[in-house]
């Protein structure tokens, strides 16, 4: 039986996911051409409180760099800066990520055949000197808050190992990081993805498997997922147990975080259908699943996050035989309650690619490659976490050929910033970065 608190918990939920609030009514900028003298790859992007934008990614000339530039609220965007050391980065796949913090900390991190970097850059000087933050680490998971409190996992060992672990190292604002972590160990175990919430807690979501391998081929089976939180400070992580599982496949689970702490957990379920778990402030037990979305078909989700007030949003692909849509669908971690699936590609029939963000007011930002006659890059933004989401722009301009998104974020007073690439005239692949001032 139901109690009264809980049917009214049930309907503010219901009330706030229709109530109707205008769409955005701003404006994209003319994308501009990032990278010039080589060709722009793997490129992120992060925007401050105030609309300060900073772009990132692997430029290769005669040796790899990381390259930065920066572009203030009301001006145009800055020269080349060279994030990464002098020497190139001996590998063509660093895939740099760039978060920010609100009042404009941005921190950097990518991979080279060296193990894993970082570099910082202070919201009006220039990028610090990189430092390898884990020797010999790859496939980082990094994940910062709008204070600027980071975590970093990674996994060590794989199928052909005879142990793995799951590590971590992480970073209250303003201070150093933190020495490497484990948050788990087993013989095979893998890091799905990790969460932070505004106050520091961590969470990093995480699996044990079975492998079968045989003349290098592996065959993976019995993913059994768990969850390690721990708080600001804590120093230790703590493991949730089994949360779902033994099943097929992974769950590829996220987490996401409110101001306070509370956590949701999203999961694939053996069935197929998307489920969510949630967790107090301070830890603890997590709840029953709940169905999220059973879509009942191929189904790609670009993520899942959490503005301050617990407010949840994930952003998904369905693909059918001939066809493929983005999606969102609404939750609250306080109830652990869900909308319908909301279709956010308008009369786009036939799409991929989709990056999605979301800042801490919940203004929200979707983008995806829609494979036409005329391929183009479409965007939606919302204003706020219960407001209705707008129509599609096309955010790219003619004139490049084999185009992609390939980073968007958004701030908390929904101006944004997305990145895509494409061969240009001279066959040269060019990072283009287009602005949303709302």
């Amino acid at each position: 039986m139901i109690g009264i608190d809980t049917k009214a918990r049930l309907v503010c939920i219901a009330v706030a996911f229709l109530a109707p609030v205008a769409a955005q009514t701003g404006a994209w900028t003319a994308p501009v051409a990032l990278s010039a003298g080589g060709q722009g790859w793997e490129a992120a992007a992060a925007i401050d409180g105030n609309g300060n934008s900073v772009a990132l990614w692997d430029e290769r000339t005669t040796a790899d760099h990381i390259w930065s530039r920066s572009q203030p609220s009301a001006g145009n965007w800055g020269r080349v800066t060279q994030v990464s050391p002098g020497f190139g980065l001996q590998t063509t796949y660093v895939f740099p990520a760039v978060r920010i913090g609100a009042a404009g900390f941005a921190t950097a991190v990518w991979t080279d055949s060296d193990g894993v970097w970082t570099a910082d850059r202070p919201p009006t000087g220039k990028w610090d000197a990189p430092q390898l933050l884990v020797p010999g680490a790859a496939s980082p998971v990094f994940v910062m808050n709008s204070k600027g409190d980071a975590a970093v996992a990674w996994t060590v060992g794989g199928a052909t190992s005879s142990s793995s672990s799951v590590m971590a190292v992480l970073r209250p604002a303003g201070e150093a990081w933190s020495s490497q972590q484990t948050v788990a160990s087993g013989v095979h175990i893998t890091a799905d993805h990790a969460g932070i919430g505004e106050n520091g807690a961590a969470i990093v979501t995480w699996e044990s498997y079975h492998a079968f391998c045989s003349e290098g081929i592996c065959e993976l089976s019995d993913f059994v997922l768990h969850a390690a939180r721990q708080e600001a400070g804590a120093g230790a992580w703590v493991d949730s147990g089994v949360l779902l599982g033994p099943d097929d496949n992974s769950h590829d689970a996220r987490a996401a975080l409110n101001a306070a702490g509370q956590a949701m957990l999203v999961a694939l379920s053996g069935s197929g259908a998307y489920t969510s778990a949630v967790q107090g402030a301070s830890g603890g037990a997590w709840s029953a699943f709940n169905t999220v979305v059973d879509p009942q078909s191929i189904t790609i989700v670009s993520d899942v996050a959490s503005d301050q007030a617990g407010n949840v949003t994930m952003v998904y692909e369905t693909i059918g035989l001939s066809t493929s849509q983005a999606l969102v669908v609404s939750g609250s971690i306080r109830g652990n309650a869900w909308s319908p699936p909301e279709v956010l590609s308008g009369s786009d029939t036939n799409l991929s690619q989709i990056y999605f963000a979301l800042a801490p007011s919940g203004a929200a930002l979707a983008v995806w490659l829609s494979s036409s006659a005329t391929p183009q890059i479409h965007a939606v933004t919302r204003a706020t976490a219960t407001g209705t989401w707008g129509s599609p722009a096309t955010v790219s301009v003619s004139g490049s050929s084999e185009i992609g998104p390939e980073a968007a974020a958004v701030n908390s007073a929904g101006s944004a910033i997305v990145i895509y690439s494409g061969y240009n005239a001279a066959d040269v692949h060019t990072e283009y970065a287009t602005n949303y001032r709302p």
